[in-house]
């Protein structure tokens, strides 16, 4: 806490420190007056146009600046004249730096006209001479085309009455400008003025000081703060004053009081401050009869300037907490409305996740509280016609959002149908955006029925080929079998052919016992009725010794097996002859289908918790089939089947990796086949 309030009395020193800075600076400015008339407030050329005015009336009562046809527009333009003549005569009459003489023929008016000023010490000088058609010549520094009175667009009291009337000017309606004649006009403004006050004073000193100092003074000031709120922890300011009581307020409530507020306070120190430096609060204090005069002037600019800082600091700490904080956390927690459209925003997403039964009566009921506080806010604030135009385009919103709904319902219906017709296929046009979740559970759909209908098909296929093979390799010892035994009827026999025949027997029995043996492992691995013993095994020492035992069989193929071991043993809880017989089968199928003469490869690498043995060689037919499908029962790469074998020797050694937590893949690359046996390392 000690923290907090630290923070927010630098937060008030900064505050008061801009307004002493400002307070400081106020009275010791000089303003500097403009020197060219088009730069001073048109005020003051506008009441020279009617002092003009009036003195030609008075020198020639008969005189009538406007002349138009149409009496009512007539009447009120001699009004708006009488008023304007009448002001401007008492402004400038009444001014202590404004000097001028009019001439028109034998009279003279030379009211507060001062023949010791000369036109060096004037800051600004003119004269203005009205020959008798009313052409304007003008000498000395005050040349505008405002008083030569050739158009209503010069004149704007006037220009407000004519446009008025529906005309853009009085080019487009009956209407005459008659400018003054035979008169000369003589102006003079001193560069150093008598008092610091008049309609002169004001228009010339008033925008050159007060208006950049304050919007400089406020811009400052707010930068300042604005940074010290910048580098301030807004958690810790939270916990104090005024900015708990803050943002214990609902953002709306903020927006409309704290905003208030802040704009009143800002406009009472802006008046203030215009109200010193054009000279008139100092004068208004002493007419009070308030003790130090000078020193309220300053308070009253102090107080107003500080609560402006404070005001506007705390609207910068409510943004800086807002973003701080989260956008979307500030929406939903610290605003009312944004809160309940958040909730509601919400239960209409949750409605795509369950049927649409009695919670989606409770979600109508909170959309309409909801929108019957929007249209009485539009009624209450913006008039009945906004309200009405609310609920047309709340209509509209509605009918359009029915209207996707029933499109994306219509595509969910067409895409079942599909389904239903065998049609698998996705397409992006049937994808719907409204249900969500209904489309995910039928794109899950979709793919599950599809991938399950091509198992099927791939199944029965296999089943196929599975009964075709069977039938192929069985019959065929048992061709021979039946072929030899009618040869050894044969009463005229020798003793040699009989051997003969009989050794040709014993390799077709041979065969076939093979061919069920390994058809009774296969069918009990899958089945999962295989008896397993399992016991630490070094799969180095294991691979080498079975290369040891196949090596002849290597020799006959003319292949050259290369193995790369690592150092140390890598032991595996595996069942010793299962993995002796995976080994076997995958040495046995490399010398049938490597390519004679080359090279094999037997890698043995650790990957993490893994053991990774790779068998590698060139085949000697190209390799054209499926790699998931080489590992089925009476499959092989030879389609002749003309190399001997079951057809069962990678299908066993799936199953026996498999039923050993292990894995078995086969990957091709050109003509070179990778067999990949993976077993888990004993930890």
């Amino acid at each position: 806490m000690k923290k907090s309030y630290r923070l927010l009395a630098g937060f008030f020193l900064v505050c008061a420190l801009c307004s002493g800075v400002v307070s400081f600076l106020m009275p010791r400015l000089n303003p500097q007056a403009t020197s060219n008339i088009e730069d001073v407030d048109f005020y003051l050329v506008e009441d020279i146009q009617w002092l003009i005015v009036g003195k030609m009336m008075d020198m020639d009562p008969s005189y009538s600046l406007v002349e138009c046809e149409d009496e009512s527009l007539q009447e009120q333009m001699n009004r708006a004249i009488q008023d304007n003549v009448r002001r401007a005569a008492y402004e400038l009459d009444n001014d202590p730096n404004f000097f001028y003489r009019v001439n028109s023929g034998q009279k003279t008016d030379e009211r507060q006209f001062d023949e010791d000023l000369s036109i060096e010490d004037c800051l600004f000088y003119g004269v203005l001479n009205y020959d008798q058609s009313g052409n304007l010549t003008q000498e000395g520094t005050m040349s505008v085309p405002d008083f030569s009175f050739l158009s209503v667009d010069y004149i704007y009291s006037l220009y407000d009455i004519v446009y008025s009337y529906g005309f853009e000017d009085d080019s487009s309606m009956d209407l005459q400008i008659i400018p003054p004649s035979n008169l000369e006009v003589e102006i003079r403004i001193p560069k150093e003025m008598n008092e610091k006050k008049g309609t002169v004073y004001n228009c010339i000193y008033n925008e050159s000081l007060w208006a950049p100092f304050t919007l400089v003074a406020f811009f400052a000031g707010s930068a300042v703060v604005g940074l010290y709120i910048l580098i301030a922890s807004y958690r810790s300011l939270s916990l104090v004053q005024p900015f708990k009581t803050l943002l214990g307020w609902k953002a709306e409530f903020n927006v409309v009081f704290l905003g208030f507020v802040t704009s009143m306070i800002l406009l009472l120190g802006i008046y203030s401050i215009g109200l010193t430096l054009d000279g008139r609060l100092l004068p208004a204090m002493t007419r009070f009869g308030l003790p130090l005069p000078a020193l309220w002037v300053g308070a009253l600019n102090f107080i107003a300037y500080f609560l402006s800082m404070v005001l506007i600091g705390m609207c910068l700490y409510y943004v800086k907490y807002a973003l701080c904080s989260g956008p979307i956390r500030f929406l939903k927690e610290d605003s009312w409305l944004g809160g309940h459209i958040y909730k509601i925003v919400k239960d209409l997403k949750d409605q795509k996740n369950y049927d649409l039964d009695s919670k989606v009566k409770n979600l109508i009921f909170k959309a309409v509280l909801l929108n019957t506080i929007i249209v009485f806010l539009l009624s209450l604030f913006w008039g009945w016609f906004l309200a009405l135009i609310y609920g047309v385009c709340t209509y509209l919103f509605l009918v359009k959002k029915a209207k996707e709904l029933t499109d994306e319902y219509g595509k969910v219906l067409g895409r079942m149908d599909r389904m239903g017709q065998g049609d698998f296929s996705i397409s992006e046009a049937e994808q719907t955006q409204i249900l969500p979740a209904l489309q995910e559970r039928l794109d899950t759909l979709q793919e599950d029925f599809e991938g399950e209908i091509k198992e099927r098909v791939r199944s029965q296929n296999m089943k196929t080929e599975l009964i075709t093979n069977v039938s192929h390799d069985l019959k065929t010892p048992l061709t021979g079998i039946k072929n030899y035994l009618e040869l050894l009827n044969d009463p005229n026999l020798s003793e040699e052919e009989k051997r003969e025949y009989l050794g040709r027997l014993d390799q077709y029995t041979d065969r076939l016992s093979k061919l069920i043996e390994d058809l009774f492992e296969v069918s009990k691995a899958n089945s999962g009725n295989i008896e397993l013993c399992f016991q630490p095994v070094d799969i180095v020492s294991l691979v080498e010794q079975v290369l040891v035992e196949n090596e002849k069989l290597l020799e006959k193929a003319q292949l050259i097996p290369v193995l790369r071991k690592p150092d140390t043993p890598v032991v595996c809880e595996l069942d010793g002859d299962k993995t002796v017989r995976i080994f076997e089968n995958l040495i046995s199928n490399v010398s049938k289908y490597a390519l004679s003469n080359t090279r094999v490869f037997i890698r043995i690498e650790k990957v993490k918790n893994q053991v990774l043995i790779t068998i590698q060689n060139i085949s000697k037919t190209p390799l054209d089939f499926d790699p998931e499908d080489i590992t089925e029962r009476f499959v092989r790469a030879d389609e002749s089947r003309h190399e001997p074998g079951s057809g069962l020797g990678l299908a066993i050694v799936k199953s026996f990796c498999e039923v050993q937590n292990g894995k078995f893949e086969v990957c091709l690359d050109g003509d070179v086949f990778k067999g990949i046996v993976t077993f888990t390392i004993q930890e």
